[in-house]
């Protein structure tokens, strides 16, 4: 593990903070295990030491292991990153795939209504195929 205070960029020495567990690591090093494609989004979403699932991380310039002061470090993230806009929301009308573990703010610009999504008809099958008689309606 790369050692935090040594990086040469101030931007680089950061900690990754893991809210479900008490790892932390190099905001660098997480962030990299989280953008790879070798592993199912389950696997990267969790601590790669401890695999307890996290669906975010905080970077902070400190290693929090304090549980009193952690809970307040993600109690003031997620107030703060819950006055910005989710982007996947804005972007896509209303909807975020995320879903309820988004910790941003659902809410489109004023003026701007939320679009219904089209329902797609489902055709029943029997072993894949489209049974003839229910085509017709």
């Amino acid at each position: 593990m790369d050692r935090v205070y040594e990086k040469p960029l101030p931007e680089e020495r950061l900690f990754g903070i893991l809210p479900n567990c008490s790892h932390a690591y190099c905001v660098g090093c997480i962030r990299k295990w989280r953008r790879s494609q070798d592993f199912r989004s389950t696997v990267i979403k969790a601590c790669p030491e401890c695999r307890i699932t996290s669906s975010y991380y905080i970077p902070h310039k400190y290693w929090v292991s304090d549980v009193g002061e952690k809970e307040k470090l993600i109690k003031t993230f997620k107030a703060r990153t819950g006055k910005i806009r989710c982007k996947f929301f804005v972007q896509n009308s209303g909807h975020c795939p995320f879903k309820s573990d988004c910790i941003y703010l659902h809410e489109l610009p004023a003026g701007q209504l939320p679009q219904r999504r089209q329902q797609l008809l489902r055709v029943p099958t029997v072993s894949g195929v489209a049974c003839a008689g229910e085509l017709e309606h």
